[in-house]
């Protein structure tokens, strides 16, 4: 069953950068975050919706909506997507006769390590994390050492970076500033191979 201390744990802040890159690459425009749409995933990090379920839902919607020849505006409307992936997850968890990651993490914390065979420092560590009782203080250590790792490499091929500048979007310089970042991990994990790191 599913853990109940989901709700209860911070979220690294890549959670929240992550939704917005992948909202504006699909929606092809810079995209400023309202209020609404900060607390909308505010509510989703402290309901533990991981972050791949997040995605996931925002791409069903995009692909819909592009096919209409119509615009997505707003995280808002994202919102019966990500709450209907993320209620149909858990209950096929709940209903699966295989373990889901709540119940028992290792299996899939073995497939991430063995995943990061090259780097076999991080794939220890991911491993050990096997001794946490909390599903969200894994999802959060998963995050922590994706960063790390991706800085570790980022700083290895600079070329990447000047890329990721050349990518990002928004005239503020803080958007901008983000949108390099989220573009920038995703160019060092498709160059370097490295899955994202979560249970789910």
């Amino acid at each position: 069953m599913i853990v109940a201390d989901r709700r209860v744990q911070p979220v690294s802040s890549d959670y929240f950068q992550e939704i917005e890159f992948h909202f504006a690459r699909r929606r092809g425009t810079p995209f400023m975050v309202s209020t609404k749409d900060w607390a909308l995933m505010k509510k989703w990090a402290e309901e533990g919706v991981p972050l791949p379920v997040v995605i996931e839902a925002l791409d069903s919607v995009f692909d819909k909506q592009d096919a209409k020849g119509k615009k997505v505006n707003s995280l808002h409307y994202c919102r019966h997507a990500v709450k209907e992936l993320w209620d149909e997850r858990r209950e096929l968890q709940i209903g699966s006769e295989t373990v889901a990651p709540e119940e028992a993490p290792g299996p899939r914390l073995d497939a991430l390590a063995e995943a990061l065979g090259s780097y076999p420092d991080y794939a220890d560590r991911v491993r050990g994390l096997v001794r946490e009782q909390s599903v969200p203080r894994i999802e959060e250590a998963l995050m922590t050492l994706e960063t790390e790792l991706i800085d570790l490499l980022a700083a290895q091929v600079t070329e990447l970076r000047t890329e990721a500048e050349a990518l990002a979007v928004g005239a503020d310089e803080k958007v901008r500033a983000r949108s390099t970042d989220a573009h920038l991990r995703r160019l060092v994990r498709d160059h370097f191979g490295i899955p994202r790191l979560t249970l789910f």
